[in-house]
């Protein structure tokens, strides 16, 4: 079987995956949905999806803009539309960033993206929005220590975590442009995968650090020599994080409950931290639960803060997701324009 044959098989399976995971998710976010209909301003939600549509350009043209470090060369246009429905499912649906990473491999092929390039734009940007997300963390937890109202047992432990988050911040960042630290950071990460997973686990584990480190060394050598190439990523990684602070900001002020900026953040924070750290499908259930009960604690009523979350999941994960379905569509449409033309 020929290469193309495989792609051509391949993306419809894969299209069909995507579709029903998603639908099955969005249909976990419609409880509570008649409560959240008859309590909301949905003169905030029309500013809240505008700055999710930015948020997700954001994104999208933050991935595209590393092809310049990785050495991808590619049409900026059709790659952004990839970007854009990969983002949308890894979003809502994937399982530590499969999901769209595959999608994004097996449509990008088309516009002369190796398989192994379009990893590497894909592993630098997931390590790059985690360290942002690890920094918004610190912002957090900083913000959580300085309330009066927090308990101080509970002050004692988020200052813990808070050093532990700069420590983390502070390796990271030098394991990116230090080869040898990155190395020993792989081999004892996956020394340590194969000794508390069985084989099957610990040996995927074990390459996806490989080609992490590969993907790390190649974007850090490309930095060395053009700089200016990590201007752009950066910029719209901010922008996208922004983005997505304001639109929880809308979601609750929608349902009637306006928030202090830094009641926001430490509510934020932690609860897109533990949507991540869960390994949860999109976080379900777990980011929405953290946020609400870190949101409560600070004085939110818990009922606002529960339908406020609810509005952010539908606005901020399950509207781009079904935006980007009719784009599925049209990609195996143009999948069999192509199959006839070569036949």
């Amino acid at each position: 079987m020929t290469e193309s044959v495989r792609k051509r098989r391949a993306l419809p399976w894969l299209v069909g995956v995507v579709a029903v995971a998603g639908t099955a998710a969005v249909i976990s976010n419609v409880r509570g949905l008649g409560e959240l209909l008859g309590q909301t301003d949905w003169t905030r939600v029309v500013p809240a999806l505008l700055l999710t549509g930015l948020s997700y350009a954001c994104i999208s043209a933050g991935l595209v803009s590393l092809g310049r470090a990785v050495g991808v060369s590619a049409p900026r246009w059709p790659m952004m539309r990839i970007a854009f429905i990969s983002v949308a499912v890894n979003q809502l649906i994937s399982f530590g960033g499969v999901a769209g990473y595959s999608l994004r491999a097996v449509l990008s092929k088309r516009y002369g993206v190796t398989t192994g390039d379009a990893l590497a734009m894909s592993l630098v940007h997931s390590y790059l929005n985690n360290l942002a997300m690890f920094f918004l963390l610190g912002l957090g937890l900083l913000q959580l220590v300085r309330d009066p109202a927090t308990d101080e047992a509970w002050r004692r432990t988020l200052e813990a975590g808070g050093m532990l988050v700069v420590a983390f911040l502070v390796v990271s960042t030098v394991a990116m442009f230090s080869g040898r630290l990155r190395g020993a950071l792989v081999h004892g990460s996956a020394r340590l995968a194969a000794r508390l997973f069985p084989t099957r686990w610990s040996d995927p584990i074990e390459f996806s650090l490989r080609d992490l480190d590969i993907a790390l060394g190649r974007t850090a050598t490309a930095l060395r020599h053009d700089p200016a190439a990590a201007w752009w990523p950066c910029v719209f990684l901010l922008l996208d994080w922004l983005a997505a602070f304001a639109v929880l900001w809308l979601c609750l002020d929608a349902v009637g409950e306006p928030v202090a900026i830094g009641v926001l953040l430490g509510g934020f924070s932690i609860g897109v931290v533990a949507g991540f750290a869960s390994l949860v499908p999109g976080g379900l259930g777990v980011q929405d639960g953290s946020l609400a009960a870190v949101l409560a604690l600070q004085g939110i009523p818990v009922d606002r803060a529960v339908l406020g979350t609810l509005l952010f999941r539908l606005v901020y994960y399950v509207v781009p997701f079904l935006t980007t379905l009719p784009v599925y569509a049209s990609f195996l449409r143009q999948q069999e324009v192509e199959a006839g033309l070569k036949g």
